[in-house]
């Protein structure tokens, strides 16, 4: 009965993401019409670069954005011979599917098959996993390389041999190919596992993560290269760091990435003059204000001659030492906030009303009871999930605090969700029992 419970979840969650694949949408998100162009750049012109109609005349540097999805997309335009994204959208689609019954293994193995289950639907029903395949966008590809890296540390832990622990380096190094904060939450992963084993000896504990690590450097290391030779830079995946930090200290935001450019525009009156009459000279319209342009202009106005991302880096840093030697209370408040804007308010149309929050916020109970349920069992797996939160976490809130950052860890908070939700439901029926049992009589 279970296992056609499962398989029903799987197909059904299939469906819903192969038919947004199919659809497409007519609201094409920025990163996601971003990471079109910049395939299409290197199916067409060989170059890592935004190309073909809809690039703004100021768009973000191809740099910017990490390399893993377009080099993707871009590998299926030269397989189709074509730039239509709909066989990329689709494929991707198929991968993001695998997180259901990836996040049924890691269920099942936290609190038995009802846990599994439960998680998996969570997963395969969860409004943003499902609309997120009409788009490029790499939390669909991201979850899934996430749910299976953590899956494959467990396995390669319950196998005991040194060679099992390339497929988890595999995966956590093309996870870090599409998100590269996950290149610290791997040496946290890592840094865990030599905890866990440190009893058995030290060179016992080292050698798997080293291999698991080893093989993950090896996998991001061509484009490491590819930085050196193009950007004369040793940058192991993009420069997007610098933006993310500015945008992430800006304190009159309150850690509302949106938020940013307009109120730097409200309060710096000359940076807006200074645009509008290049408009001016140029005709362009008000549509090409946009973040970069605006912060590339800070950036070269304070820091002259540097790197654009290396100048919004020193920006970020100086505004968080500045706002800390002003009002400590203030920047713990703004971290505070971050910190709960990543995991509280979900991302999308379908979790924006009341309905769509109270899903949300009941999946991440159901996880926080889980993630307390398996400390008190004593799983070793939470101490395995718990980095990667606190990765996720820690990121988030020192640079942009966005809600998508929760969607890539969302089959791990899944799973514990199914066990908080299973958990819950044994108390709540062996109290129940309790009480109707008949007092023996003395």
């Amino acid at each position: 009965m279970r296992t056609c419970a499962l398989i029903l979840i799987i197909a059904a969650g299939l469906g819903l993401r192969l038919g947004q694949a199919w659809q497409g949408t007519d609201h094409n998100l920025d990163d996601s019409a971003a990471y079109e162009r910049i395939a299409r750049g290197l199916h067409e012109d060989g170059v890592f670069e935004q190309r073909g109609a809809g690039t703004p005349a100021h768009p973000q540097p191809a740099s910017n954005y990490s390399p893993g999805l377009p080099l993707f997309v871009a590998g299926v335009f030269e397989v189709t011979g074509d730039d239509d994204t709909r066989p990329a959208r689709i494929l991707l689609a198929i991968i993001a599917s695998l997180a259901i019954p990836l996040t049924w293994v890691l269920g099942r193995r936290l609190g038995g098959s009802d846990a599994g289950l439960a998680g998996a639907a969570i997963v395969a029903f969860y409004p943003t996993m499902v609309n997120d395949n009409s788009m490029l966008l790499t939390e669909p590809l991201a979850a899934t390389l996430a749910i299976g890296s953590i899956v494959s540390v467990l396995k390669a832990r319950d196998d005991g041999r040194l060679r099992s622990w390339i497929l988890p380096g595999l995966l956590l190094g093309a996870l870090t190919m599409v998100r590269p904060e996950y290149m610290l939450m791997s040496l946290l992963v890592a840094g865990t596992l030599v905890l866990l084993e440190v009893r058995g000896g030290l060179w016992h504990a080292l050698r798997p993560p080293l291999v698991m690590v080893g093989v993950g450097f090896l996998v991001i290391l061509p484009w490491g290269i590819h930085n050196l030779i193009h950007l004369d830079r040793m940058l192991p995946l993009s420069t997007g760091g610098g933006q993310t930090l500015f945008v992430g200290s800006y304190l009159p935001a309150h850690g509302d990435p949106q938020k940013v450019m307009p109120k730097i525009l409200r309060r710096n009156p000359g940076l807006r003059e200074k645009i509008e009459k290049q408009n001016l000279v140029s005709g362009e319209g008000a549509d090409s204000i946009t973040p970069e342009r605006v912060f590339t202009i800070m950036a070269n106005r304070r820091y002259p001659g540097v790197a654009t991302d290396e100048a919004l880096g020193r920006l970020g840093r100086d505004e968080y030492r500045r706002q800390w030697n002003e009002d400590p209370a203030a920047v713990i408040g703004l971290l505070a906030v971050k910190a709960q804007r990543i995991w509280w308010r979900g991302r999308g149309a379908l979790t924006d009303p009341l309905p769509g929050r109270l899903l949300h916020w009941a999946i991440i109970v159901a996880a926080l009871v889980g993630a307390v349920i398996a400390f008190f069992r004593r799983r070793t797996e939470f101490w395995i999930l718990l980095p990667m939160f606190l990765g996720a976490t820690l990121i988030g809130t020192v640079l942009v605090a966005s809600p998508r950052r929760a969607l890539v860890l969302w089959p791990l908070v899944s799973a514990l969700a199914g066990l908080g939700l299973t958990g819950a439901i044994e108390f709540t029926v062996g109290r129940l029992k309790g009480r109707r049992r008949p007092a023996a009589i003395t």
